[in-house]
């Protein structure tokens, strides 16, 4: 049953019901694994994330500041509310990697939430300075109102898709891969750019 689908949608023309299905299911599948679920293997980030970190790097001036104003900022770049920014933020700042917090940020063992986000506060840490932004590696593009340019990646010098570990699910796919240890990824880091065996 299943190859006979797959069968009549790829000898179907586009002018048909099929075709039209064809065309359009690709289109939401290719959106919502390049758009919202999946990280791309350059930096590690789903594109909310990476819109979250381009936005603080724009706000940062040493400061902690509210998630609530972080949550604002990176509106302008992603076009799916505030709650998905927010969530995603703190899933980030509990990770402890790229993100400084203060205040209750919840806790991921008793599942606990993080307190509301005008009651906590974020920077991005010293580590997301020097890996996460380099001018001559980042390639930009335009945001999805044409207002303002933003990161298409963040080329990062660490492997961060392995350090922060990600889960997603999209159209015919998910992923899962979970965290791995902070100083085994820098000596085997380290061991690759020596072009040693891992």
């Amino acid at each position: 049953m299943k190859e006979e689908i797959v069968d009549n949608i790829e000898h179907s023309d586009s002018s048909g019901i099929q075709g039209q299905f064809k065309t359009w299911f690709l289109d939401y599948a290719s959106y919502v694994i390049l758009e919202r679920a999946v990280p791309a293997i350059e930096d590690g980030l789903k594109p909310v994330q990476r819109r979250i970190l381009h936005s603080m790097k724009q706000m940062d001036d040493g400061r902690l500041h509210k998630v609530a104003n972080i949550v604002g900022q990176t509106m302008s770049y992603h076009p799916h509310g505030d709650m998905s920014i927010r969530d995603a933020l703190v899933n980030m700042g509990q990770k402890d990697l790229l993100i400084d917090t203060q205040g209750n940020w919840g806790n991921i063992e008793t599942g606990d939430d993080a307190a509301a986000s005008r009651y906590i506060e974020a920077r991005l840490s010293k580590f997301a300075l020097e890996v996460a932004f380099n001018a001559k590696t980042t390639d930009w593009q335009l945001s999805y109102d044409g207002r303002n340019n933003e990161p298409i990646t963040l080329p990062m010098k660490f492997p961060l898709l392995l350090a922060q570990g990600a889960e997603g699910i999209a159209v015919g796919l998910s992923t899962k891969i979970l965290p791995h240890n902070f100083c085994e990824l820098i000596e085997a880091s380290i061991k690759y750019l020596k072009g040693k065996k891992i």
